[in-house]
């Protein structure tokens, strides 16, 4: 029996529906899906489920971050292992019929042909794999179980017998004529080749045939019936192999699927002249250097700005990121999150370095505008949308919150803000956190000391925004630049 495991997300459960579309929807995970995927399905969906799972280990990671580096070096190896599963599965389903499940003949016939095709497609993977040389564990794995299973003899074997229930041909068997006349003793016959040598030699003495009338149709029928009588578990083996055999290379296709939408990926990288690197997992440390977003890249057309930040801290900890309006807070928390599933995935990301503290599961809680089909309040609705993932989160996962609780009063948001954030940092959840709470910035970051960083736009010393976040204290915001222009222009006028 085949067995591999590309992806090593066994056992893993993905992220809830309701919370996973948020992040889906916050983090624009759709714009990635669809550069990697290309258009196909399939691999969208792989990307999907493995950027949401809820559970990530760093063996994991790495397993799959080596498979990955090992297909971006063997891509023509694993884009042609995925046309051959891909159109072997396409053939099944035009050519193989299985209809009724109580006829062993025609069940007999049908599965042998899928069992043909099939055996067609192993020896084309068979030839793909003995020509590469994989790096990785997983296709290492792959490699040794195929061949370890599958061999020029099996596949001349399959072959032959696959062709004893060729349509063309006749099925012969025996069987014995016991007590009272009853049936016994059903055995299938190996059809003899007519022009052998060895037919020839066995062809003396005297043959005797019985030929139905052509109007006995209880005859007929009664040989029929004999027939599917011989053929029931020979048609039970074949169908059983038949579909051992498809899902093979179903769940192929749907894990080689992973590897060829990271292909796809790395060509836009290239394309888009975006750095490449694997993220590297370092206990008390997060760091990113020139970091981009990618969802913005994708929509732009063009690089975005980039951003650096180094939190180095026992325990977990809390980003806070405040500032005017249009200083890049938004696309630097999506920029995170992105970069923090491509990690769990095992992905390169679009930065010079990354690392993680451990990888953690992703949960998102950003500003919803308003909704009139609500039922209740919208403070409400921000406390519902938050208590939904709140169950799920365990110690070194992220929140990354954008504005959240701002559609209360301001000292109120303030209080909550303060009490939700330290007991997620308290219960060792990392939070990254847009706000123009002040109150609460001011009493987190002194409670928290080195736990808590600020972020706040860059501003030149001519006012012009960079769209870059450093390390800062509060800053005012646009008003305080609207007050000096309008200074300046009022001063200038009266001169």
């Amino acid at each position: 029996m085949i067995q591999f495991d590309l992806l090593r997300v066994e056992g893993t459960t993905r992220i809830p529906t309701p919370v996973a579309d948020d992040i889906r929807v916050d983090l624009e995970l759709d714009k990635i899906i669809e550069v990697a995927s290309n258009g196909d399905k399939l691999i969208a969906e792989t990307w999907l489920n493995t950027l949401l799972l809820k559970d990530s280990s760093e063996d994991a990671v790495r397993y799959r971050q080596e498979a990955v580096k090992d297909a971006l070096v063997n891509r023509n190896a694993i884009l042609s292992m995925y046309s051959i599963a891909r159109d072997t599965l396409e053939r099944v389903r035009r050519d193989v019929f299985i209809f009724r499940r109580d006829d062993p003949s025609s069940i007999t016939r049908e599965t042998a042909r899928g069992i043909g095709i099939l055996v067609d497609g192993l020896n084309s993977l068979l030839s793909i794999l003995k020509s590469t040389n994989f790096s990785s564990k997983a296709f290492r794995d792959l490699v040794i179980s195929l061949t370890a299973n599958i061999n020029e003899s099996f596949i001349s074997s399959a072959r032959y017998i696959v062709g004893m229930f060729d349509y063309n041909k006749d099925i012969v068997f025996s069987v014995k004529v016991g007590s009272y006349n009853y049936l016994r003793d059903p055995a299938l016959l190996v059809p003899k080749d007519e022009g052998s040598l060895f037919s020839r030699l066995l062809s003396f003495g005297k043959e005797y045939t019985y030929r139905l009338d052509p109007r006995d149709e209880a005859g007929s029928q009664i040989l029929h019936d004999i027939k599917n009588w011989v053929l029931l578990r020979t048609a039970s083996i074949l169908l059983d192999a038949y579909n051992k055999m498809r899902r093979f290379f179903e769940d192929l296709m749907k894990q080689l699927s992973f590897y060829v939408g990271a292909i796809n990926m790395s060509d836009f990288f290239t394309k888009m002249g975006l750095p490449q690197t694997y993220p590297d997992i370092s206990s008390g440390r997060f760091a990113f250097e020139d970091l981009h977003c990618l969802s913005l890249a994708i929509s732009s057309s063009r690089k975005p700005v980039p951003s650096t930040l180094e939190v180095n801290t026992d325990g977990a900890f809390a980003v806070l990121i405040t500032g005017a309006n249009r200083g890049g807070k938004t696309t630097f928390l999506k920029a995170v999150g992105q970069a923090i599933l491509l990690a769990r995935a095992g992905l390169f990301i679009p930065a010079k370095s990354f690392t993680i503290p451990a990888p953690g599961a992703v949960y998102t809680h950003f500003l919803r505008g308003e909704d009139r089909t609500l039922s209740y309040g919208k403070f409400e609705e921000e406390v519902r949308r938050f208590r939904g993932f709140a169950g799920l989160l365990r110690r070194g996962d992220f929140v990354l919150m954008d504005e959240s609780f701002s559609s209360t009063n301001p000292v109120e948001a303030s209080v909550v803000a303060e009490n939700v954030v330290s007991a997620l940092a308290d219960s060792g959840v990392n939070v990254f956190y847009v706000t123009f709470l002040q109150d609460f910035i001011y009493n987190f970051t002194r409670k928290y000391g080195e736990r808590a960083v600020l972020l706040v736009p860059e501003r030149l010393s001519n006012g012009e925004r960079t769209f870059r976040l450093v390390m800062g204290t509060l800053q005012p915001g646009f008003a305080m630049d609207l007050w000096a222009k309008l200074y300046r222009e009022t001063m200038s006028g009266n001169k």
